[in-house]
């Protein structure tokens, strides 16, 4: 690894995870507040994120943050800003199941530049900069090279803000197109499905960039492609996202609220 900023990014992933994990094991660091239905911050959320901003002040004090429970920094003009998520599938993460995970992105003015994501339970860091491909703890991987709808695995994410008419239809067009879903309860962990080529696609009608942006660096990294708002625009509101292995040039159709972005 030669791009210094993905060397940090990497090495602050992996100590936020041991960090979570660690705070798991704690009466206070499973302290919860609730958000909204299912939505929930923990002791160990507010920890991590803390971390991640003290180091990232400390490494690149001009540049900005963005962070799930924190907010925005703003950069100093010119500069780029990181985009984290201390803890993405927080649910799972009170529960003990082991799909949860952070998620570390850089991106300078105009886009995506640098993402990592890392996986504590399930032991899994990838990570993508610029002209580098993506790899998993250490290792190239692609995305998926399957066409055929009836070898279709899509990850689907949802959340309030998207009408649950909306959800079980994209999952009724999917079944009847021969394709199977599956539903993690954390961006991070869908959209790593897609960079390993253990699934198709992955979409999500109204997603955080928090939520995303690491997964779009590294699925561009693996040779998929994306479907998102623009930078700035998706900095200030979610996004429909789509990450998919680009094969079937139909399945977008069935996911895509707007087919035609």
């Amino acid at each position: 690894m030669t791009d210094p900023r993905l060397a940090f990014a990497a090495d602050l992933a992996k100590e936020a995870g041991l960090l979570a994990q660690h705070l798991r094991r704690q009466p206070a660091g499973l302290q919860v507040t609730r958000k909204g239905p299912q939505d929930f911050v923990t002791a160990a959320d507010l920890a991590v994120e803390k971390l991640v901003q003290d180091r990232i002040a400390a490494a690149f004090p001009r540049e900005g943050l963005l962070g799930e429970e924190g907010g925005l920094r703003a950069a100093t003009p010119g500069e780029g800003v990181w985009i984290v998520d201390p803890v993405d599938g927080t649910t799972n993460y009170l529960r003990d199941l082991a799909d949860w995970g952070v998620s570390i992105a850089f991106a300078g003015p105009h886009e995506l530049t640098h993402g990592v994501i890392f996986l504590p339970d399930l032991d899994l860091l990838a990570i993508a900069g610029p002209g580098q491909p993506t790899l998993l703890n250490e290792r190239p991987v692609r995305v998926s090279t399957r066409a055929t709808r009836d070898q279709t695995v899509v990850a689907l994410g949802t959340s309030p803000r998207e009408p649950l008419a909306d959800h079980l239809a994209r999952i009724g067009r999917l079944r009847e197109n021969d394709c199977e879903y599956r539903r993690a309860g954390a961006a991070t962990v869908g959209l790593m499905g897609v960079i390993t080529g253990r699934t198709e696609a992955y979409h999500e009608q109204s997603l955080h960039i928090w939520d995303a942006a690491a997964g779009i660096v590294l699925a561009r990294g693996a040779g998929g492609q994306v479907v998102h708002a623009e930078l700035q625009q998706h900095l200030m509101t979610p996004s429909e996202v789509l990450v998919w292995n680009g094969q079937d040039k139909a399945l977008p159709g069935l996911l895509l609220a707007r087919p035609e972005a």
